[in-house]
């Protein structure tokens, strides 16, 4: 749970995003859907950079169902100019410069200018829009990144802590929220302040919710201000559960706070049901499809709200739960998706899906080990393969790596059975670095780029860390197996599939 707060940030990260360039310390980037629908709108993003010795610089672009990262080719001149896609009314841009991960966001046909010396990047990176609304709106995003960036890291590390009360918890939550929000609403009387302010809302309401303060304790604006006071009224004690039309198309903290909020069985105020909603965890162990229909039914959704909770639910469940588990689900709601752009996602996520069912010939593969050599799949037929995706930045995934694994290692040291640990998340130096202090055992493997990397899109690698069987025929036995740390539910999977040599 300790990274899940870069998630809020970064999403995320992914999660979020395809690393080609190095990204800030310890962001773990948990879900990164590959399957993209059709943009709403553009924006375009221009600008100069001088002493710039590399041919392209990177952004992510976090859209209501994925994340994409681009790569912004920069001439001769140091000139750049690109054009970006947009899902809802704006979308958060994350900009990989510096070695950091800087936080703005672009309207719907907005036009962004960044410049920069690169060799002077902190006293001369300046961004600005044309417009004077949007234009403040991002001087107010660079601030809280430069003014919280480093505190918001820190207060994951303490609220991981478990010798802190949950009242203390609160309190450093609530602290950090009224510094964030008091600095997002420098211009509250400007409209579009309204989405930074949502965004500090929703990012620290799904903080409360992930450490199970929420409905216990309330953010609150610590000060006799009239803008705390107003600030107040806006996010009442539980606003969170009143549906939001303005957060959906603004603000991506609102719609995966919505999703986590159903997923635990609570419901919005507005909801008219009298049973449980919809119950979609995407953690073990695994929930029955009994009520989906009748649930989802149920909510008072409006269209297109309602349609995204559908079709980001079921790209979770495709990417952690095995394909029949999935299937289920998707055969019962995929006829209640009503609206275009995510019914086609929908279809071709199934279409992708259809490849990586048990029996389906495991897509081959070549990659690069630590010695520099280049493993393929089809030199490991014969044997069992048990596929690790991970990441140097994934807590999960190095938690799974020390502390559950060697298990597997001693268990079936003299079994037909390889593993193969696919790094996903870091650049080759940063990947060699942290094998070498962790003693990682088995073949390791790194495909960079993640997203954009072939064998990630071949196995609908949706999130780290991801686990896949693959028989000694070279047919997939389970493209979402268990964790290491499942236990039994991961040794029967592998005793049957040595079994069936």
């Amino acid at each position: 749970m300790k990274n899940l707060i870069f998630i809020i940030l970064l999403f995320l990260t992914e999660t979020l995003i395809a690393q080609t360039i190095k990204k800030p310390a310890k962001t773990a980037i948990i879900f990164k859907p590959l399957i993209i629908s059709a943009p709403k709108s553009t924006a375009v993003i221009k600008g100069h950079v001088k002493n710039f010795t590399d041919k392209y610089w990177e952004l992510a672009v976090t859209g209501d169902l994925t994340n994409y990262s681009l790569k912004i080719p920069v001439d001769k001149y140091g000139n750049f100019n690109k054009v970006i896609n947009i899902d809802g009314e704006t979308e958060d841009i994350y900009l990989y410069l510096n070695d950091e991960a800087i936080t703005v966001c672009a309207q719907k046909n907005d036009i962004l200018t960044i410049n920069w010396d690169n060799k002077n990047f902190k006293n001369t990176f300046n961004i600005s829009s044309p417009k004077k609304g949007i234009n403040e709106r991002l001087q107010t995003m660079i601030s809280i990144y430069n003014l919280y960036r480093k505190e918001i890291t820190e207060l994951s590390d303490i609220l991981y802590s478990d010798n802190i009360t949950d009242s203390v918890k609160f309190g450093k939550i609530n602290s950090l929220y009224n510094k964030e929000i008091l600095t997002a609403a420098t211009h509250l009387d400007h409209p579009e302040t309204r989405k930074l302010i949502t965004d500090v809302y929703y990012k620290y309401t799904g903080l409360l919710d992930e450490y199970g303060l929420l409905g216990k304790y309330h953010l609150c604006v610590v000060d006799n201000s009239t803008v705390a006071k107003k600030l107040n009224q806006l996010f009442g004690p539980e606003a969170y559960s009143i549906k939001s039309e303005f957060a959906y198309r603004n603000c991506n903290n609102y719609k995966y706070f919505i999703y986590s909020y159903l997923n635990s069985g609570k419901r919005l105020k507005e909801t008219k049901i009298d049973a449980p909603v919809l119950k979609t965890e995407i953690d073990h162990p695994v929930p029955t499809i009994s009520g989906h229909s009748a649930a989802i039914d149920n909510l008072n959704f409006s269209g297109e709200l309602r349609d995204w909770y559908i079709t980001y639910m079921l790209k979770m469940k495709f990417g952690t739960r095995s394909f029949n588990d999935a299937k289920s689900i998707f055969e019962d709601l995929m006829p209640k998706v009503r609206t275009p752009r995510y019914a086609d996602s929908l279809k071709q996520l199934y279409a992708t899906m259809l490849l990586l069912k048990p029996g389906s010939p495991a897509p081959e593969f070549s990659l690069k080990n630590d010695k520099g050599e280049m493993i393929s799949l089809q030199n490991l037929r014969g044997k069992v393969v048990y596929i690790d995706f991970w990441g140097v930045n994934c807590a999960p995934c190095i938690s799974e790596i020390q502390h559950a694994t060697p298990y597997l290692h001693k268990r079936y040291k003299d079994k037909n059975i390889v593993f193969l640990n696919i790094c996903v998340d870091s650049d080759e130096k940063t990947w060699r670095n942290s094998l070498a202090s962790m003693n990682v055992e088995g073949i390791n493997l790194i495909a960079e780029g993640w997203v954009n990397n072939p064998v990630c899109q071949k196995y609908y690698v949706t999130g780290i860390p991801h686990y896949v069987i693959i028989g000694s025929d070279g047919k997939i036995v389970n493209n979402n197996s268990a964790r290491p740390s499942f236990g039994t539910e991961l040794t029967n999977e592998l005793d049957k599939a040595l079994a069936n040599n």
